[in-house]
């Protein structure tokens, strides 16, 4: 076979292999392509860069997690020892990837196109990514050297802060350098390289591109929702007295995978009984997760998320372990309910988070004289408070914008909800929704709301699975 042949045939098989990833993922090349004009329109005095994650996924992980910013402009999911350069200053992006050994190639060669853990830098993959340089990593000193001879005034974005700020922010006794935080860590090597260099935060320009969500983000972030619906409704029918979270969880983690799910956004979140109040950090730093057996008369706070193609679902209710409310619990769950539907109606185009949250507490501020319970009465005066009312932007991460921005537009999809504690019982609800031009879209598929529905849902749920076991 001639050489002109063997390169027609790689690049064949490259842009196959490429294309058939594509379609599964509903992402077209094009798209990567204007996410990266975008940044580059973002960021016209400067250069974006972002370093792919390089070590392999850790025993307990459900698979590797590629650094989100750089899937998000590369949809190369599995890539490693990679630096993306999105430059402003030229309007073209360079991958520098490291040229895998012949060892490297033999152990991955079962994983190739958008599923590659290392690339062979050559035209054919330049062609078939839309990248317009793919160049070994050997050269991405000379190209910064390069840039800043041409331009000393250009700025260098790094990501510093985001997914960051919650990965071991301080790992070290102050004059150490950090250990355990890969975006600390790219930084400080930067410096180090070029003491002088203009180095700038690249995370609002990424975030505010990254919350403008397209038509096949918003489909794949239906899909994660899907199956992050079907582990919630699993995990309904099993809440009973004697169980464990750990076994709630595990009846989550089981039926969303079945359901179609990639893996686990985020762990299952369940806060019960006594420690219902608890605030998520204090869970992420048990390595029991706070587990229990659950009593009679308690109540379950589950807030769920699973993965679809890198993208997250996010829902969450309140239940109880009996299945049937206390009165006074159910009191509350009619004005915690009734304000937060007030909010949702309250999103539009244009609308600020501010507004939503102030309109929720403008419900309960008219209804609060009308409560009976004393409990009622104390959680009204929870739900006054704006800081009981959470909303993040959400996508490809878990928590993308907090707090969320000024405004919220068309497009934008945010997970919002009461989240709120009285004499340390929990209450609590979620949805991810999608702003439109004329109001807004529930994301995640309808799960009921008031303490009734929610009762109806989980006899119905049990008496469903009981019959599946007889």
């Amino acid at each position: 076979m001639t050489i002109v042949k063997r390169t027609i045939l790689l690049f064949v098989l490259l842009a196959c292999s490429f294309g058939t990833a594509l379609a599964h993922m509903g992402i077209d090349t094009s798209e990567f392509q204007a996410r990266r004009q975008s940044v580059m329109n973002a960021a016209s005095d400067g250069i974006v860069l972002l370093h792919s994650f390089s070590g392999p996924k850790s025993w307990r992980d459900a698979g590797f997690q590629q650094d989100s910013n750089f899937y998000y402009l590369t949809g190369l999911e599995n890539l490693h020892d990679a630096i993306l350069a999105v430059d402003g200053t030229t309007r073209e992006s360079w991958l520098f990837v490291m040229v895998p050994t012949e060892r490297q190639q033999r152990r991955f060669d079962a994983l190739s196109g958008w599923d590659s853990v290392y690339l062979n830098p050559n035209h054919g993959t330049e062609q078939a990514l839309g990248i317009e340089h793919i160049v070994a990593w050997d050269g991405f000193a000379d190209f910064i050297e390069t840039r800043r001879k041409a331009n000393p005034d250009v700025l260098l974005y790094l990501d510093q802060s985001r997914e960051g700020k919650m990965v071991a922010d301080v790992s070290n006794p102050p004059g150490l350098a950090a250990i355990e935080n890969p975006y600390l860590l790219w930084s400080e090597a930067i410096k180090a390289k070029w003491p002088d260099a203009n180095i700038v935060d690249a995370s609002p320009t990424l975030q505010n591109i990254r919350a403008v969500k397209s038509p096949a983000e918003i489909a794949l972030m239906k899909k994660s929702a899907a199956c992050t619906d079907a582990g919630f409704r699993a995990a309904m029918a099993v809440i009973a007295p004697g169980r464990t979270n750990r076994e709630i969880e595990g009846a989550a983690i089981e039926a969303a995978l079945r359901a179609g799910a990639d893996g686990i956004g985020m762990w299952p979140e369940l806060k019960t009984g006594p420690v219902s109040g608890a605030t998520v950090f204090q869970k992420a730093y048990d390595y029991h997760l706070l587990n229990r057996t659950v009593q009679a008369g308690e109540t379950v706070l589950m807030d769920l998320g699973f993965n679809y193609e890198f993208y997250k679902g996010d829902v969450g209710r309140m239940l109880p372990v009996s299945g049937h409310f206390t009165p006074e619990q159910r009191e509350i769950i009619e004005l915690m309910n009734g304000a937060y539907q007030s909010g949702l109606q309250a999103m539009h185009d244009g609308v600020s988070p501010n507004d939503i949250i102030q309109t929720c507490i403008r419900y309960v501020e008219t209804h609060k004289d009308g409560l009976h319970s004393d409990l009622a009465k104390r959680a009204a005066l929870e739900l006054l408070k704006p800081g009981k009312w959470v909303m993040y932007t959400h996508g490809l991460d878990m928590v993308e914008i907090y707090p969320p921005p000024k405004e919220l537009h068309t497009s934008n999809t945010v997970a919002f909800g009461p989240d709120f504690d009285v004499d340390g019982q929990g209450f609590y609800e979620e949805d991810v929704v999608l702003i439109t031009a004329d109001g807004h879209q529930l994301i995640n598929p309808a799960l009921p709301y008031s303490a009734a529905d929610i009762e109806k849902m989980m006899a119905r749920l049990k008496r469903s699975k009981n019959g599946d076991r007889l």
